[in-house]
């Protein structure tokens, strides 16, 4: 599995998003969940990409899971919400796996390094772990897939700054060069390109097959 042809033959090291790349989510999902639960005023535009206070806090790991429910539990008013009601709800925008994107990556393997770079938080990471090796015919954790996964609450940087791609190329040892970003998110190929990485904007409805060929 290689790249297609209009793509730098120099690439060797392959970055991939999570979010609407790898695993499709619907943030709409979880904004009306939270207002079922009572929590108004919240716009899917708060959690991504603009991230209100406290979302961006938990996206750097600024803040525990308990201070995020507690911040959450702030926009009711009206009753007393629990934990899980509140992570039900937030886990609910990551939408079911295609495990087909995980095989793709396998094959890729024999040509490519596989890194993984997501603007993500602990609660969705805790979540999204054990519910892949649970729903995984193939029995393998998710992060078996890659040579490294980065996430922006381990790191306490978010995409786009460029010290998130800096880090990344750093502790994986890589040149930017040689190296092949692909994200959803226009704004975040920004902090990539200044640090010399190749791009891709892998807008919807295109997937990640389209990129590649056996």
């Amino acid at each position: 599995m290689v790249l297609r042809d209009d793509f730098d033959k120099k690439i060797r090291n392959i970055i991939f998003d999570l979010g609407n790349v790898l695993w499709d989510i619907d943030i709409s999902l979880s904004v009306r969940a939270f207002a079922r639960l009572g929590l108004t005023g919240l716009k899917e535009t708060d959690i991504h990409p603009n991230n209100i206070g406290l979302f961006l806090d938990l996206e750097i790991g600024a803040i525990t899971n308990a201070e995020f429910w507690a911040g959450l539990s702030k926009f009711n008013p009206t009753r007393q919400v629990s934990e899980a009601e509140l992570s039900a709800a937030w886990n609910l925008l990551l939408l079911p796996i295609d495990f087909r994107r995980y095989e793709l990556l396998d094959r890729l393997h024999n040509n490519y390094n596989v890194y993984l770079l997501s603007n993500t938080n602990l609660p969705h990471r805790e979540y999204f772990l054990t519910r892949f090796f649970v729903e995984n015919p193939a029995g393998r954790e998710f992060e078996s897939y890659f040579d490294r996964c980065f996430y922006s609450d381990a790191m306490h940087l978010r995409k786009p700054d460029p010290r998130i791609y800096s880090q990344l190329l750093e502790q994986a040892g890589i040149r930017a060069e040689e190296s092949l970003f692909i994200d959803d998110n226009a704004p975040n190929l920004v902090g990539a390109n200044e640090v010399g990485l190749h791009t891709y904007h892998l807008k919807k409805p295109e997937k990640i097959f389209n990129l590649f060929f056996e």
